[in-house]
């Protein structure tokens, strides 16, 4: 591609330094010359037609971001074009960046630090949700931020969303045979071969979301039977042990988060979708409803719920295990169903080998 191009009679592309890589498609600065006000900055993301999922993938984003559009902590869109067999939609661009390079410069978030950005994702995920749209990638790199406003968010790439029916105001049940979504983030019930129920994928990928701020690290590589804390979490789930502190005690170490964050991340990792927070519950949850603003005791135990970053006199507390699962990016992928691999719901009753497997 040339350094500039020009898309249709609007929109000047400045291809030099992409702004980044969606789930279908690389994303470049833009200036939308024909914006309300006169010509503004934009981001276009560039998908190449010719396959057959990205283009499934580009018209199913374009309709669905037109459902979920008029909420603050939603992307909006600018425009569309098609020139031969590519496909470009023109959006609102965050001037913030990424909140995976948020907390990469930081090494991880106080409780208070991480509250505002998970508040207003899951006010965007709720929105979603009382339109009936399924995400599907929640990740770190699809949370944007505002330079204008530090607390701010824009939920981005709706290329893997689904859209579900609604019985009074409330998405149902709908069964999805794919497994869509990033490794890490990915729900174990997604890699089930008879299907899965998408109401509740988003709730772990922000459960997985909300841990890696406060700790610095991904809780579990992926959420089946290859990874040996995975397979341990579900023997511990079993005893009635929760996420956190099973992730913890694997790395020999205690739970650092106040009782309302463990909580509520304890509810939103729970293996078995039918006994995981539903998104309203999540969104309504303890830690969610008031901002943390001071350093919480409960028999004598100091949490770490005050602070920007991370505080000094807890730095060792809170060093990234040696072998934890380092923050790294990750592209989306979807496989047919018959790539599925046994994991999730299959795993919860296959534990017996979970120490072994262990280093």
């Amino acid at each position: 591609m040339p350094d500039t191009m020009q898309i249709g009679q609007r929109w000047v592309v400045k291809t030099k330094v992409p702004l980044g890589e969606g789930g279908f498609g690389q994303v470049y600065r833009a200036t939308d010359t024909e914006g309300p006000k006169g010509p503004r900055e934009c981001a276009a993301k560039v998908v190449d037609l010719k396959d057959r999922i990205n283009k499934e993938s580009f018209e199913e984003e374009l309709k669905l971001l037109t459902v979920v559009e008029g909420h603050e902590s939603i992307i909006e869109l600018y425009g569309k074009t098609v020139e031969k067999d590519r496909g470009w939609m023109f959006l609102e661009i965050a001037s913030g960046g990424e909140l995976f390079d948020r907390l990469i410069d930081s090494g991880s978030l106080s409780e208070r630090a991480a509250w505002p950005y998970a508040k207003a994702i899951c006010n965007g995920l709720q929105h979603c949700y009382d339109r009936g749209v399924i995400h599907r990638d929640l990740k770190l790199e699809n949370i944007m931020l505002s330079a204008e406003d530090p607390n701010a968010v824009k939920l981005i790439d709706f290329g893997l969303a689904v859209v579900v029916k609604m019985e009074n105001g409330k998405p149902v049940q709908t069964i999805l045979d794919d497994n869509a979504g990033t490794q890490a983030y990915r729900a174990p019930e997604v890699y089930s071969r008879k299907g899965y129920n998408a109401l509740k994928v988003d709730v772990w990928a922000m459960g997985i979301v909300l841990f890696s701020l406060c700790s610095g690290f991904f809780p579990l590589q992926e959420a089946k039977e290859d990874d040996w804390r995975f397979k341990r979490l579900a023997k511990d789930q079993a005893k009635h042990v929760g996420a956190c502190e099973s992730i913890f005690k694997t790395y020999k170490r205690t739970c650092p988060f106040s009782p309302a964050l463990k909580s509520l991340i304890d509810g939103m990792l729970t293996i078995d979708p039918t006994k995981r927070l539903s998104v309203d519950q999540m969104c309504n949850s303890e830690w969610l409803a008031k901002a943390p603003s001071t350093i919480e005791k409960s028999n004598g135990v100091v949490y770490r719920s005050a602070g920007d970053d991370m505080d000094d006199d807890m730095e060792d507390e809170f060093s990234v295990p040696d072998d934890a699962v380092p923050l790294v990016r990750q592209k989306a992928n979807r496989l047919e169903p018959d790539a599925l691999v046994g994991g999730g719901a299959d795993a919860v009753g296959n534990m017996e080998m979970a120490d072994d497997l262990a280093p």
